[in-house]
């Protein structure tokens, strides 16, 4: 494993921590997803992507988690004897279900017993619901589940584009047969394994395929910048949390419909920034608001610090090996406390002044982004936070591990003093985490299989106690909004007015509703 995957893995293997859910909801005749023709779809998507039906040789272990080395995890691929193999390994990832309610599936994947683990990268779960009112049309919805130190959000939504043209594309003219799906199935083990093939069919870690820094000042010099640039992460701001609640993660969804979201759309082009620039801005904005309203003391002195993925696939060097990797990276926004004019709690600044500071932090959002996203460094940046990721959670499994195994941890060992380079920094702290996945539709090609109709898509991560997370994205046009957080994790109430406030604001700025005003 890399860095990256090691970040995502060791933090997993006791609750599945950041196991990742995408459920999709969609109406189709339903002799296009009878049993047969699902399975073989499946096997045929598994052999194509070997990464999917991998498992996780553990690190070894001594006995004691003080002699493990944690590095040495790495994935392996056992490949299908035969066809046959290939279907059988396939139903051991398949569920085929009736009458189960999203909120049911989503709930039972993140607040249940784990579905993944290091025999079990992944698995698809199809729900039949009540028939439409169409001669065989019938509701449906579709969950893959992934482990995110496989795969990430964009690789999901790939796998579930491809599930759909599979079984229901025409690109040849009509939809394949079951039988033929099976054919598909024997041809491409053929083509993999017929010949008794051992090629290497797992794709290297994200980093190895990162455009490559050579020269040992190059190095230096990026690893002198990254610790600078961490340095400006600043953030005081965060929801007061409950230490040792049980956790409880919900899910809260807003969907626009096609009109209002193309109403957000214009209104945030003609201010010349994008949703997602325009989300951070509510965050910030709604969070001191919120303050303000329950007469908490503002600090104004230290700024909101919100964290967000950028996606690396752009800037990865071309590759013949499977789009199912975990291509991250990470950044951070930094935006502003205060509110214009505002000296003490409670003052409300005029509504023009407001307005001009919500675009203004906006477009300070998206000037953060263009600059973490064009870096000339971006390479050894996302390499060293890589670095420093997989070093914490190396870090924590050995307290993890001693924890379980009832042994006490040594005393730290004294560091020699630090450099001026490398000077400690207190560690920011984040109000959330928030990611905006674009425009989906540009992933559905909802024309290449027409006999469906997706209308509703939301994801779920297995977030850690306290989590506190925003997702957005468009699809089928439509922009949706999702919260996802621990229940129990924070002190009453709080979350549920900071999103009150959130969605307020965004009626306010974005809808162009004044009774709604932030």
């Amino acid at each position: 494993m890399g860095d990256t995957e090691l970040s995502y893995y060791l933090p997993s293997r006791a609750d599945g921590v950041n196991d990742m859910g995408l459920y999709l909801g969609f109406r189709a005749p339903r002799h296009l997803f009878a049993p047969r023709r699902v399975l073989a779809t499946w096997a045929l998507l598994l052999l194509r992507h070997p990464p999917i039906a991998a498992h996780v040789i553990p690190p070894l272990s001594n006995g004691s988690p003080f002699d493990t080395d944690y590095s040495s995890a790495r994935f392996s691929y056992t490949a299908p004897t035969s066809p046959a193999d290939a279907i059988r390994k396939a139903s051991a990832l398949l569920k085929l279900q009736k009458d189960v309610s999203r909120d049911e599936i989503l709930d039972r994947y993140l607040n249940g017993r784990r579905l993944l683990g290091n025999n079990r990268l992944s698995y698809l779960t199809l729900t039949e619901n009540s028939p439409a009112t169409e001669k065989d049309d019938a509701e449906f919805s579709l969950f893959i589940s992934a482990a995110h130190f496989s795969s990430d959000g964009t690789a999901s939504h790939r796998l579930a584009n491809e599930v759909f043209t599979t079984i229901a594309g025409t690109k040849m003219g009509s939809v394949c047969t079951a039988t033929e799906l099976e054919e598909l199935v024997r041809r491409e083990w053929q083509a993999r394994w017929g010949s008794g093939s051992t090629a290497v069919v797992l794709p290297p870690p994200v980093e190895e395929r990162l455009p490559p820094v050579r020269g040992a000042f190059r190095k230096a010099a990026g690893r002198v910048d990254f610790l600078n640039s961490s340095r400006k992460h600043i953030g005081g701001h965060v929801l007061p949390r409950n230490d040792g609640a049980n956790r409880k993660i919900t899910v809260q969804t807003i969907t626009f419909d096609e009109s209002t979201s193309r109403t957000i759309l214009r209104k945030c082009k003609s201010q010349g920034v994008s949703v997602s620039n325009t989300l951070f801005a509510l965050c910030a904005l709604a969070w001191t608001r919120t303050q303000l309203e329950r007469g908490v003391e503002l600090r104004t002195d230290l700024p909101i610090m919100m964290y967000t993925a950028l996606n690396l696939r752009p800037y990865l060097l071309p590759s013949d090996s499977s789009y199912w990797i975990s291509a991250l990276g990470f950044f951070n926004i930094i935006l502003p406390s205060f509110l214009p004019s505002t000296s003490f709690s409670g003052y409300k600044p005029p509504w023009k002044a407001l307005r001009s500071t919500f675009w203004h932090r906006a477009r300070f959002a998206k000037a953060q982004s263009a600059r973490a996203a064009r870096h000339p460094m971006l390479a050894t940046r996302v390499r060293e936070m890589a670095r420093q990721r997989s070093e914490t959670a190396k870090a924590l499994a050995v307290e993890d591990d001693a924890k379980e195994f009832g042994l006490p941890m040594p005393p730290p060992t004294p560091s020699s003093s630090p450099t001026i380079a490398e000077k400690f920094t207190p560690p920011p702290a984040a109000l959330l985490g928030l990611s905006h996945h674009g425009d989906l539709d540009g992933i559905y090609i909802h024309k290449d299989y027409p006999s469906i109709q997706l209308h509703s898509l939301t994801g779920g991560t297995r977030i850690r106690p306290g989590g506190l997370l925003l997702f957005a994205h468009t699809f089928a046009s439509k922009l949706t909004l999702t919260l996802e957080y621990d229940v129990n994790g924070f002190k009453d109430g709080m979350v549920e007015a900071w999103w009150k406030d959130l969605l307020g604001g965004l009626e306010e700025f974005l809808v162009g509703k004044p009774a709604a005003r932030l």
